[in-house]
């Protein structure tokens, strides 16, 4: 029926109901008012009945073959990738095909991936890999390349800008091509990372293959035991300075991007987003953050001026910073410069609030791009799923975790991980200690905004803090900068 005979048909039962027997009802003390009264009420309701009905009935299924595929969608699982007999019979369907892939993988990294692409290719003969190694995260040239047609039909970025990327259409919605169960089969936290649910985009855009945040990592020859809060953070280094002579704490404030800073904003109160994804930079938190770190910079000298994430690494690697802020994919960088030296600790409670500094929880994981933005056929959007499906189940998570001590995003891998850390069983044993400390940060963390404003809050921090520590401003418009810079871009971006 369609919604005009539906209501013709309401019309007629208004008649019969109430129009025709108007003589009975103005018997019972019913005035003419108060019947089309009633009538008017009547047709509301069933109009609103109506518009439930046709606005908000259920969407179609999704169809258990994709175009083009000859893989049903139930068959695609973690269980099934890592299976000899759906191998086999997936080269037989499907047949020899290449797919391009874009691998941003640190140097311990590679090392697990390396190991995880070997055994896919003995695994799956027919599908031949080009792997483009050394590409940098939240690159610019994936969206040049999809541009053009020309993007890898495989991608290793974060969630937050794989977020923004699947806001643009240049990701394959991953809902409409693998099974509920799938997603399951990740940590909650990592799987939804890379959810985004907006008017432009719905769906899961990319499977995680770790969960990543900062974490104090330090040098236990100049501090034993680690601080707990920001006040005992600030004794201990003016310790550290005076007795053994060098920077206590290596951190570039003025020249990073926000992402290390999101833990003190937090720490000190702040968010950055609010009610209905709006940005909330400008306020006291940031500016009090934005006071302390300067402080602690050029007021107390405990930490080292001009820093760079190059500066600080080779400071602390050399012996001549005692702290760094980093995450755990450079674990292995630090652990061959420093050995059994190495400590890793939770970001201390911030003194003024009592708050935990809170970094942000993110995942890295595996996308597709779209047909349009890759030129891929069916058959190798198979094969990608497939590679993603594989390169996150449980065997090349573990190797993350053995090779570069990536923290595992899928449930399995993570659960074996964590039974060997509870035994000890990490090797050289130092590595246990350093890893519960690394676990221990996951306790004081928060959502990673995947949304597509997050692109904005990158560029706004980095413009006024740095002009902040080049005493080119306050840090009360440092923080008023940030947020209207963002504001403006999300205006342009939606007009």
């Amino acid at each position: 029926m369609s919604i005009h005979e539906l209501y013709k048909s309401i019309t007629v039962m208004l008649l019969n109901l109430f129009i025709i027997p108007e003589i009975r009802m103005s018997k019972l003390g019913l005035s003419t008012g108060a019947i089309i009264g009633i009538v008017v009420a009547v047709i509301v309701i069933i109009a609103a009945v109506v518009a439930v009905v046709y606005l908000y009935k259920p969407s179609a299924p999704k169809p258990a073959t994709p175009p083009g595929f000859v893989i049903p969608i139930s068959d695609f699982t973690p269980q099934n990738v890592y299976s000899p007999s759906f191998a086999q019979t997936f080269c037989s369907k499907v047949g020899n095909v290449t797919i391009t892939v874009w691998n941003t993988y640190s140097v311990s990294e590679n090392q697990a991936f390396n190991a995880s692409l070997a055994s896919f290719e003995q695994l799956y003969p027919c599908i031949h890999v080009e792997v483009t190694y050394g590409v940098s995260i939240a690159t610019s040239n994936f969206i040049s390349a999809a541009k053009a047609g020309q993007a890898p039909i495989v991608y290793r970025d974060t969630s937050d800008d794989a977020g923004k990327l699947f806001a643009a259409g240049l990701l394959l919605n991953l809902s409409e091509y693998l099974p509920p169960s799938v997603f399951e089969q990740y940590l909650p936290t990592a799987a939804q990372n890379f959810y985004l649910n907006t008017p432009s985009a719905h769906g899961y855009y990319g499977l995680p293959d770790n969960i990543n945040y900062i974490v104090m990592f330090y040098n236990k020859q100049y501090i034993t035991s680690p601080p707990n809060t920001t006040d005992q953070l600030i004794n201990m280094c003016l310790q550290v300075n005076s007795t053994y002579h060098v920077w206590c704490i290596a951190y570039g404030v003025g020249s990073e991007w926000g992402y290390r800073f999101a833990a003190w904003f937090a720490g000190f109160g702040g968010q950055i987003f609010g009610p209905n994804n709006m940005p909330q930079l400008n306020s006291s938190a940031m500016a009090n953050a934005l006071e302390f770190w300067y402080n602690l910079t050029y007021g107390l000298h405990i930490n080292a001026p001009d820093m760079n994430p190059s500066l600080e690494g080779q400071l602390f690697t050399s012996g001549q910073a005692a702290i760094i802020f980093d995450g755990p994919w450079d674990l292995g960088t630090y652990f061959k410069a420093l050995g059994c030296n190495l400590g890793a600790a939770p970001l201390p409670v911030v003194s003024q609030t009592g708050l935990h500094a809170s970094p942000l929880i993110g995942s890295t994981g595996w996308v597709i791009a779209s047909p349009q933005a890759s030129g891929a056929t069916p058959q190798q959007l198979e094969a990608a799923l497939v590679f993603i499906l594989y390169m996150t189940g449980p065997q090349a998570d573990l190797n993350l975790w053995n090779y570069a001590h990536d923290i595992p995003a899928n449930i399995q891998a993570y659960n074996q991980a964590v039974s060997q850390l509870k035994a000890g069983q990490l090797t050289p044993s130092c590595l246990n200690d350093i890893m519960e400390g690394i676990f221990a940060q996951a306790q004081y963390g928060q959502k990673f905004p995947n949304i597509p404003a997050m692109a904005y809050y990158w560029p706004a921090f980095h413009q006024y803090a740095t002009a902040y520590f080049a005493n080119q401003t306050t840090a009360q418009a440092a923080a008023q900068g940030m947020e209207q810079y963002m504001l403006q871009q999300m205006a342009q971006s939606s007009s």
